[in-house]
């Protein structure tokens, strides 16, 4: 089953001419925030030049739950349906459980999933492609949340076909696992067992093949390059700093102090083939970034899911 992968958050010019410039370049695949309307256009001209394919609005919920931004839910709708051409998906205004940084209780998953439905509901009627919407399915809801998704029908009998799923993205990626692993046993068992899932913020690479999911997003390009570091296929996340660090993370340590001639020859090579140099990457994020997104790429390309790649668990809830 082939995976979309979204890279999450703008994308600047350098970055995209550095990626596209690299060998074998497919048109990427990116989800943006609609609180961010000038990325979003920039994505928008991004895709009518070829270099961005798939277009994933997403609708800003983190920041309503944490007070950083206010909530116009029409206002939202107009605005998909004004680009409804140019988007692949988007996300519902859902609602996050309880209070930002504050400890959560039955009540407030109960509410959050009871009002997210609601707010679903009320935009599938009014945009222009209900299909695309994406219901949203949160850590720790009861599973009968994630069977009313399911079991939905509209009035001419269609289902949801697309649908996301909101790990514990603070939790350790095993956990994350697990629980997800639960909720596609739910979906499996469900009448809707065809169902697209997108995984929100899902970050961890090894994890993506023990995984059935349709798509799935993570802003990891932007934090690894942000920390002068890079995503190599042989060796995962490395620091390219001067400065080597006595720490056990090996994703901290300085490549450049700690590797044996021959890793750092590979690696030169590699960054060659990339139309690069160490010392480039060094000097610019921008490059970095492309580096570990075309990374990225191909690591998704090269470790599809299949099921044998799944260990079952002891189950996390009762479902």
């Amino acid at each position: 089953m082939s995976l979309t992968y979204y890279f999450s958050g703008s994308l600047t010019q350098s970055m995209m001419d550095y990626l596209s410039s690299m060998p074998g370049y497919e048109p990427i695949d990116v989800l943006v925030t609609q609180l961010d309307r000038s990325s979003i256009r920039k994505m928008i001209e991004f895709q009518e030049k070829g270099l961005v394919n798939k277009l994933f609005i997403d609708s800003g919920a983190f920041s309503f739950h944490t007070g950083k931004a206010k909530l116009d839910l029409d206002e939202y709708i107009s605005f998909l349906n004004s680009i409804d051409d140019k988007i692949t998906i988007c996300a519902q205004v859902d609602t996050i459980p309880g209070k930002f940084g504050q400890p959560k209780s039955k009540k407030d998953y109960e509410e959050s999933a009871k009002k997210s439905w609601e707010n679903y509901l009320y935009m599938r009627d009014k945009l222009k492609s209900p299909e695309k919407l994406t219901p949203v399915f949160h850590f720790g809801e009861d599973f009968d949340a994630l069977r009313n998704i399911l079991e939905w029908r509209g009035p001419n009998g269609e289902k949801v076909e697309y649908m996301g799923l909101s790990p514990a993205n603070d939790t350790d990626t095993r956990i994350k696992n697990r629980y997800l692993n639960e909720c596609y046993d739910v979906i499996r068992e469900s009448s809707n067992p065809d169902i697209g899932t997108h995984l929100y913020g899902y970050t961890s690479l090894p994890g993506i093949p023990k995984l059935p999911c349709t798509s799935v997003d993570s802003i990891s390009h932007r934090h690894i390059a942000a920390y002068n570091k890079l995503y190599l296929p042989k060796y995962g996340v490395v620091s390219i700093t001067d400065r080597a660090r006595t720490v056990g993370n090996k994703s901290s340590m300085s490549f450049i102090q700690t590797a044996d001639d021959a890793a750092k020859t590979e690696v030169q090579e590699y960054l060659k083939k990339l139309g690069t140099t160490l010392e480039e990457c060094r000097e610019s994020s921008s490059m970095r970034c492309a580096v570990t997104m075309y990374g990225i790429m191909n690591y998704v390309k090269e470790n599809p899911y299949k099921p044998e790649n799944v260990k079952k668990a002891k189950k996390l809830f009762n479902i």
